[in-house]
């Protein structure tokens, strides 16, 4: 007993040359496909670790008071593409972003606590520029991302701690 498949063609040449053509024909548009997509100008967004975005957290933020998150660009502003803050806090643990007209002289974002109750909040900000670059801060030494957190005080008990250790 023999156990195996055999090619019932009639025509086994046909069948050979359906094959190779297909290989052919399949290698051809492989090698025209990567010579058109490697002759594409793709961009990669530009990364720089000079300050060209700019911002200075608050000392302090207090519970019950509004405070703005601001931040400075010196990019053209026919350059920019958006401008955005991402924030998050302890109660909504997922960022959310505000974005700003990027042809607009600030970009500040108003928060209050007293809508937005919250013991903590965690952000940075983006420009995305027309050619595809994006800048970000806060960055640490190494270019990596470092959103800052702000402890949400209580005024009360900021003003009492901070007496007590002036004596």
């Amino acid at each position: 007993m023999i156990i195996g498949i055999k090619s019932a063609s009639l025509l086994p040449q046909i069948e050979e040359i359906t094959i190779n053509s297909i290989l052919i024909l399949s290698l051809t548009i492989n090698t025209l496909a990567s010579q058109s997509s490697d002759s594409l100008d793709f961009k990669m967004p530009e990364f720089s670790f000079t300050p060209k975005v700019f911002h200075h957290p608050d000392r302090v933020l207090f519970n019950s008071r509004t405070f703005e998150l601001e931040v400075f660009s010196t990019f053209p502003r026919e350059k920019m593409k958006s401008v955005s803050l991402f924030y998050k806090t302890d109660m909504v643990p997922t960022f959310r972003e505000v974005p700003f007209d990027p042809r607009k002289k600030q970009y500040a974002f108003r928060y209050d606590p007293k809508e937005n109750p919250a013991n903590k909040i965690t952000y940075f900000f983006t420009v995305i520029l027309k050619d595809g670059g994006m800048f970000a801060t806060p960055v640490d030494s190494s270019g990596q991302l470092a959103p800052i957190t702000k402890y949400l005080l209580d005024p009360k008990e900021y003003y009492k701690k901070r007496a007590s250790l002036k004596d």
